[in-house]
């Protein structure tokens, strides 16, 4: 693996995060007999290692280090051999800069309108600061901030927004659906056709905000392994990514810009 590094490697995340990488790959595990996929390419379709470890861009560093990290789990005895490779290239990898097409305001990021001014947000944990979490009722004013000068962002450069569209699983949440207009809100509903997994979207919702695995959702989620339909393979997790979307304008009027 040649990369390089620019920071120290995050051990200590790494190691936190290992019942995080075991879910996952028990769970690629699982549909990869049900398929007949390869182990490395179940992970690639499965899991969400690549976007988690920083590789999911087109640098040619970045496509070595992942094709290093694919190429050695079919040498791997047995899974717990693989959560070992997982948590050790994952420490050793730098912190990964926001995706270049986003602009990030604290918890939240944005991305410049598509050519039908659909502006798409998301959300990342980057408030780390005290014992409660970044949607907890006592940070609402901090995320309202974040929220209001993303907007005012976009209002200023881009007059072309139209609609402000999402997708995750935390839109099952009112601690996040009531950061927003209750119209956006109220527009949640299930995907039609096929939900990537490769993101945070579905994985996200088995992290607490210090990024230890919840427990109880991670039995419920196994437990309902009997279940799962190859082809659908999204539907047994205990909450559903949600899409949302509205018209820009409410987001203006909604924290005071327009």
């Amino acid at each position: 693996m040649d990369l390089d590094v620019a920071s120290a490697p995050r051990a200590a995340e790494a190691a936190r995060l290992r019942p995080y990488f075991d879910l996952q790959l028990t769970f690629a595990g699982h549909l990869g007999a049900a398929t007949g996929l390869a182990v490395g390419e179940a992970v690639s379709v499965y899991t969400n290692f690549r976007k988690r470890m920083g590789l999911q861009n087109d640098s040619a560093a970045a496509a070595e280090a992942w094709s290093a990290y694919l190429a050695l789990l079919p040498d791997l005895p047995d899974r717990s051999a693989r959560v070992d490779w997982t948590v050790a290239t994952y420490a050793g990898l730098p912190v990964p800069p926001p995706p270049a097409d986003q602009t990030v305001f604290g918890c939240f990021a944005c991305e410049a309108p598509d050519s039908e001014g659909r502006v798409r947000i998301h959300f990342g944990n980057r408030d780390s600061e005290g014992d409660i979490g970044p949607l907890d009722d006592r940070k609402r004013g901090a995320r309202l901030a974040e929220l209001t000068a993303m907007f005012a962002h976009l209002r200023d450069r881009h007059p072309d927004a139209a609609s402000v569209h999402g997708a995750s699983w935390l839109y099952n949440t009112q601690g996040y659906r009531r950061l927003f207009p209750a119209v956006y809100g109220a527009s949640a509903i299930l995907p039609e056709g096929p939900v990537r997994l490769t993101g945070t979207s579905s994985w996200g919702q088995f992290l607490d905000f210090r990024q230890d695995i919840k427990a109880p959702l991670r039995d419920a989620f196994l437990a309902r392994f009997g279940d799962i339909d190859p082809a659908a393979p999204w539907r047994i997790f205990p909450l559903s990514p949600l899409r949302t979307q509205a018209p820009f304008a409410d987001f203006l009027s909604f924290y005071g810009l327009a």
